[in-house]
């Protein structure tokens, strides 16, 4: 469990706090590309961090984040119109452009310099891998922007998809982070019955955990006919979880599909879920993949069926077909990670070993935090350099009787922690 202190430390994530300002180091996925899919179109409202924004793609194409609220009286420049290079705020008139510099106030004498001096806060974005991205920190701090492997992926083999999680971020990451529940909660076969898969054959795996110079990664190994059947998780600091594709007897579009999630903080009590498929040997198939998560959401990316639905738990298919009664892999993880609240209580909880992940997980934050906030500096996870491709979550079986999984799987060098451990 964690102390009271430890835990507002970790769910808090606003502007100011130590959480918050470690979140603010890194580039984060923001937007959808397809929200903003054309040149002076409808701008977008979006909530991260705690902070209320406004995205727009200009005359130019370029794209502007910006403050939501008009420097003069406040109000939304949401409902503003969007052209000549810049959003016009519709209450007089001032408008911005995507660096956030005011550049005309209409309703002000002629001859005027207000607007030179006037700035909305804006941030800086990039686009890649079918979303749009920022960074929220301090300029002098901004690091190299990552290129992770699905960026280079053929058309159609990468899909980008968000969804709101109902509840603060950290619940969201270690239900991602947490292999133990895999052969439980999203057992596709009902309690009693003979299991699919190895992960849910064997539920009481062997979790070992590895620190690395980007966060962690941890390995569950099960036994399956004699052999060890290892699932290696990436956990890279501070929102990501790389899943290991099913393996053995699964569809191969399941073996060879890869699973990148972001648990970006909206607020303090929701998150953006976002996912990344990718295959290099396959199309990824949007509306397969939306029904097997089964997170279907409104236009503003609330799901449809969520906690006011009970998430149709249906008792008969918990006795018929999967263990859960709820369906969609990501509903699953959902349903568990909301009913402990919009902010769980960890001071509550009793661990077990199979938890040991989720609490290097939330050592290594807290020591990055209150590294950030005692000296405004980010040493134990760099930000440049990283190759990402060398960043793999696998599945494999491996003669457990003669070698361990870090001799199949080895650490590269370049990858080793800088600080030994998150004690």
């Amino acid at each position: 469990m964690l102390s009271h202190e430890d835990n507002e430390t970790l769910v808090r994530i606003g502007p100011g706090t130590a959480m918050g300002n470690l979140m603010r180091r890194f580039w984060m996925p923001a937007l959808l590309e397809s929200e903003l899919p054309e040149k002076d179109g409808k701008p977008v409202r979006i909530r991260l961090l705690g902070e209320d924004l406004v995205a727009f793609r200009d005359s130019e194409g370029r794209i502007g984040l910006l403050d939501e609220h008009c420097p003069h009286r406040g109000s939304s420049l949401a409902l503003g119109v969007n052209g000549e290079c810049g959003l016009r705020c519709l209450f007089h008139g001032w408008k911005f452009d995507v660096t956030g510099q005011c550049t005309d106030t209409p309703a002000e004498p002629e001859g005027a310099t207000l607007a030179k001096a006037m700035r909305v806060k804006a941030y800086p974005t990039r686009v890649a891998g079918g979303m749009i991205w920022t960074y929220m920190g301090p300029k002098e701090e901004e690091p190299a922007f990552p290129h992770f492997p699905w960026f280079d992926m053929p058309e159609g083999h990468c899909e980008a998809f968000k969804v709101i999680y109902e509840c603060n971020y950290a619940q969201a990451i270690e239900g991602a982070i947490d292999s133990a529940h895999a052969g439980v909660l999203h057992r596709e076969s009902p309690w009693g019955e003979e299991a699919k898969y190895p992960h849910e054959r064997d539920l009481r795996p062997k979790l070992e955990v590895e620190f690395t110079n980007y966060g962690l990664r941890y390995c569950a190994v099960r036994k399956d006919e004699g052999l060890g059947h290892a699932r290696i998780t990436q956990v890279p600091l501070p929102f990501w979880t790389f899943i290991p594709p099913d393996g053995g007897n699964a569809p191969v579009f399941r073996r060879n599909r890869r699973l990148i999630n972001a648990f970006v903080p909206r607020d303090d009590v929701t998150t953006w879920h976002i996912q990344f498929f990718y295959d290099e040997t396959h199309p990824i198939d949007r509306e397969h993949r939306i029904a097997e998560a089964g997170t279907r959401h409104d236009e503003n990316f609330f799901k449809l069926v969520g906690m006011k639905q009970w998430y149709n738990q249906d008792r008969e298919m918990m006795r018929t077909t999967n263990m859960s009664g709820i369906v969609g892999i990501a509903a699953q993880d959902h349903a568990v990670s909301e009913t402990m609240g919009r902010i769980a209580d960890r001071t509550k909880e009793h661990l077990g070993r199979t938890d040991m992940a989720v609490v290097a997980w939330r050592r290594l934050m807290l020591k990055a935090a209150r590294e950030i906030e005692a000296t405004g500096k980010l040493t134990q996870i760099p930000q440049a350099n990283l190759d990402w491709n060398a960043i793999t979550a696998e599945t494999f079986v491996f003669p457990m009787q003669e070698k361990s999984w870090k001799d199949v799987m080895p650490l590269p060098a370049e990858l080793q922690p800088h600080l030994s451990s998150a004690a």
